[in-house]
């Protein structure tokens, strides 16, 4: 997919020598011959090449974090709205939520298959949703966008230590340091929030270079989803804080990612115009699906950010709610604002934790800026501050 040379990964443990048949003893000699080359391997080929230097001299990236613009998929009236806004203040984030009409029957009938359809009501909505803000992207003079769902999460020091390190990694896989993120031309989408990007250790051969830098705002191994944690383990990247950068293999869930306007236009005009017609075996049941369906096998060429930087914070899921035929609130009837109780998965310092707005609550000293005083402290390099709560 890129034009690189192959993977540095270390060889997975689960490989065997070929053929004849050997002793125990000689089976033993092997074995321990193996694993000094294999640990002479790692620290060699696989540390020195792979793993990229944490760059402190990289500056914060912008309000939009390097991309034209900011767009979150959310519908009229959502609750999520307030919160999302908040955080992104916290982050020093310019978000737009674009206007989406009040879809109808007819609307989703649309983009359904004519037959044996796949496709619930609330996966039809966000399909159509994702939709919506690529079409407002269009209408931009923007190159690229940032796509992200209404109810993610991320790190409060993504903008400023997280995306910069991340947009160097990229620029080293791509080989390409015009740009941000590199050339466009030699990308159409990154993944920078989904719900696993993960391939089997076998196969680390098969796939183009993998970029690993470190990320001190990461959770450490121990911290993250125990199937995060145990791809990341099973591939050698078994570093505290370790976050990797490469060509996607089977991205799911689109709780963020970045597009071209070249990849906007096919996503619009070829990808998602209507759910694929399949039978039971290969259905398409929603937008992620087909994106990822674009990544490989429709010839996308993707990236992913693993583990991933954005995620679904753990508000209750409005996709789950509308096909299940539940009524969903609106903004103006919710009790209170949508905000984030527990730890957002692989997130280590919650921009949208409920804690952020009792510090700013309660600052009562009317010669502080609280609004600012808690973005400092949501700034600190070293710590998440919330930790200590």
């Amino acid at each position: 997919m890129f034009e690189t040379k192959r993977i540095a990964l270390p060889p997975s443990p689960v490989l065997r020598p070929n053929g004849r048949t050997q002793s125990r003893r000689e089976w033993i000699c092997l074995l321990v011959s193996l694993a000094i080359l294999g640990q002479v391997y790692m620290a060699i080929h696989y540390c020195s090449v792979s793993i990229l230097p944490w760059k402190h001299d990289h500056h914060a990236a912008n309000s939009t974090l390097g991309f034209g613009g900011i767009y979150a998929v959310s519908r009229r009236g959502s609750p999520r709205r307030q919160s999302l806004l908040s955080a992104g203040s916290l982050s020093g984030l310019d978000i737009t939520l674009p206007v989406q009409p009040i879809w109808t029957d007819e609307d989703i009938a649309r983009i359904r298959a004519p037959e044996n359809s796949f496709l619930d009501r609330g996966s039809a909505l966000a399909w159509l949703g994702h939709r919506n803000a690529l079409e407002k992207f269009l209408k931009s003079t923007d190159d690229t966008a940032l796509i992200m769902e209404d109810d993610v999460d991320w790190d409060t020091r993504l903008r400023t230590q997280q995306i910069p390190q991340t947009a160097y990694a990229i620029r080293e896989l791509l080989g390409s340091h015009d740009g941000y993120y590199g050339r466009t031309d030699l990308w159409d989408i990154i993944w920078l929030g989904h719900c696993g990007d993960y391939f089997d250790a076998t196969k680390g051969s098969e796939i183009p270079v993998i970029k690993s830098y470190n990320d001190p705002a990461m959770p450490d191994l121990e911290e993250l989803h125990p199937w995060t944690r145990g791809f990341l383990e099973e591939i050698g990247a078994n570093h505290n804080q370790q976050r990797l950068v490469h060509a996607s293999v089977q991205p799911l869930c689109t709780f963020a990612y970045a597009i071209t306007r070249k990849a906007a236009e096919k996503v619009l005009n070829e990808l998602t115009v209507r759910e694929p017609s399949r039978d039971s075996e290969s259905p398409c049941k929603a937008y992620d699906v087909r994106l990822l369906e674009g990544c490989r096998d429709e010839g996308m060429r993707c990236i992913s950010v693993n583990p991933e930087l954005f995620h679904h914070s753990g508000l209750l899921s409005e996709i789950a709610q509308v096909s299940d035929g539940r009524p969903i609130e609106k903004e103006e009837t919710s009790s209170h604002e949508r905000l984030v109780e527990s730890p957002t998965t692989n997130i280590r310092c919650s921009a949208r934790s409920r804690k952020w707005k009792e510090i700013q609550d309660s600052v009562t000293d009317p010669s502080i800026n609280a609004e600012q005083f808690v973005r400092d402290l949501a700034e600190l390099s070293a710590e998440c501050y919330i930790d200590d709560l």
